[in-house]
């Protein structure tokens, strides 16, 4: 007996069809541009850790406009020595990014936060993308769903305590950006930080104090149609109002990534983003994280693209299990 055919196959086919269509109707790209991701641990996300950076500076007289949502789940318990720490929940991050040219070789970046902390309402979704990728759940099946309690302890005395949703615009931060050099197949720039402390340290959506940063990014095309880049710098940040004790002053960040760019309008990356411990800590969630980002961008005419990226805890235990964002940006000449 011969099987009918599902009516679903032919739109799929044709849909499949425009879209390849659609994507092969652009020139290639002439640089890099890394994911735009960073750590959305709560006790992470309050410093002025920047977000991955081009090496390549706008044009003269041309600026981005850029937004993106980032939402993570995560559930991490740990009793190690004298500490105690309980985090279940998740955090939404709303960036409002505009990036524009202030000479032939410098550049600004302004970023406005939006934070929100909550039940885990991803938390049915995020176990069945686990299933279906073979990824880790670590503690996830272990406990009950869709709780908000992000808590910490040291020899029996709270230190942190957030167990009610809440919502608040985070810390603004200011970026300063010079080119170093640009061709055709490299450029590299330096980059400057400074994060102002508009948020609120009681609801972790800011340490309470500035921090300052500095960071050298540069890319490289080794083929027609693909690009590494990678950002080193080093973050200080000043005292925080959030386990003020434990806090360490200066972190190490870094990330390293590769681009491709498969066909015209479609554009995939994948990235690792590491940074040292924000705190002086036994558990794993306080200390070093390193997060792999895989993801891209399609291109809608000269000057719109569509972000989409998952970000996964590859040192498990010290990031967020699963991070997802959706962007949208802008470019003006």
């Amino acid at each position: 007996m011969q099987s009918a055919k599902s009516p679903v196959w032919p739109v799929a086919s044709r849909a499949f069809l425009g879209l390849c269509i659609l994507l092969s109707s652009s020139h290639l790209a002439h640089s890099a541009s890394p994911l735009q991701t960073h750590d959305l641990n709560p006790l992470t996300l309050i410093y002025g850790l920047p977000l991955a950076s081009p090496a390549r500076l706008p044009a003269t007289d041309s600026s981005v406009f850029s937004v993106s949502l980032n939402a993570s789940n995560t559930i991490n318990i740990e009793d190690v020595g004298t500490e105690s720490l309980y985090i279940d929940g998740e955090t939404k991050e709303l960036n409002l990014i505009y990036l524009f040219a202030l000479s032939q070789r410098s550049s600004l970046r302004l970023r406005l936060p939006l934070i929100s902390h909550e039940a885990g309402s991803l938390d049915n979704f995020i176990d069945d993308f686990h299933h279906a990728f073979g990824f880790p759940e670590g503690l996830r099946p272990l406990y009950q769903q869709d709780q908000l309690l992000f808590l910490y302890q040291q020899n029996n005395t709270e230190l942190l305590r957030l167990d009610s949703a809440n919502n608040h615009i985070g810390d603004i931060t200011v970026d300063l950006a010079y080119q170093l050099y640009a061709d055709n197949t490299q450029s590299a720039s330096i980059w400057s930080s400074l994060k102002l402390p508009t948020g609120q340290a009681a609801d972790l959506s800011g340490s309470g104090q500035a921090d300052i940063a500095v960071w050298f990014a540069q890319e490289y095309r080794f083929r027609n149609n693909w690009w590494r880049y990678y950002n080193i710098g080093l973050l200080l940040s000043g005292k925080s109002e959030v386990l003020t004790e434990q806090q360490k002053s200066d972190v190490l960040f870094a990330t390293a990534g590769i681009e491709w760019q498969p066909l015209q309008r479609l554009v995939l990356n994948i990235q690792l983003d590491f940074h040292s411990a924000f705190y002086q800590s036994q558990t794993e969630f306080l200390g070093d994280s390193i997060q792999l980002s895989s993801g891209g961008h399609i291109k809608f005419g000269n000057n719109k693209r569509l972000e989409i990226v998952v970000v996964e805890d590859i040192q498990v235990g010290a990031s967020p299990d699963v991070t997802f964002q959706l962007g949208f940006s802008q470019s003006f000449n």
